[in-house]
């Protein structure tokens, strides 16, 4: 390894969301945060408020935004399979710590689950760059953490909410779930 590099990090998290895979997948794409403030946020991390597909529709090639309250992060979607699987890589910020990211790319995976459910698994994968690499590195470590927890918790909100509004088959018919 060369004086100037830095080992890529990677985060994993998992959740289980009481909806089906489709409720879920659109938050990813287009979505509203709370107005919630996590202490981390209170302390100059940027906080997500919304994302979206600058193009129109979502395909691959295509630019995701993320808006903070601190800037916007663009993101290009590399892999794109409705209702299954996300990769995107950060192309471009203009929020304060972009010159600490020399990589970073997200991961989404959904798998319906037998009970109706829906398992989210995400992967983050990081390397910082610039001066003092390795304590921007855990900085970056923390701030990301932080960030999985808050996007997943509205995502929850966001999914059982359409979820709570959608139609729903049973045996055949079509009812509304209340």
């Amino acid at each position: 390894m060369k004086n100037d590099e830095v080992i890529a990090m990677e985060i994993r998290s998992q959740w289980t969301f009481d909806c089906q895979p489709e409720h879920v997948w659109p938050h990813f794409l287009r979505a509203r945060m709370d107005d919630t403030r996590p202490f981390l946020f209170r302390l100059g991390i940027p906080k997500p408020v919304s994302c979206c597909v600058l193009e129109g529709s979502p395909v691959v090639g295509r630019t995701r935004q993320c808006t903070t309250d601190r800037g916007t992060i663009d993101q290009r979607i590399l892999v794109l399979e409705e209702n299954s699987r996300l990769v995107y890589r950060m192309i471009g910020s203009t929020v304060w710590c972009r010159d600490w990211v020399g990589f970073l790319e997200d991961e989404f995976a959904l798998k319906p689950l037998h009970n109706g459910g829906t398992r989210v698994s995400r992967r983050t994968i990081f390397r910082a760059r610039g001066p003092f690499r390795l304590l921007k590195q855990l900085g970056l470590w923390v701030a990301l953490r932080q960030a999985h927890r808050y996007a997943s918790r509205n995502w929850r909100r966001l999914a059982t909410t359409e979820a709570s509004h959608s139609p729903v088959s049973v045996a055949g018919h079509v009812a509304t779930a209340v």
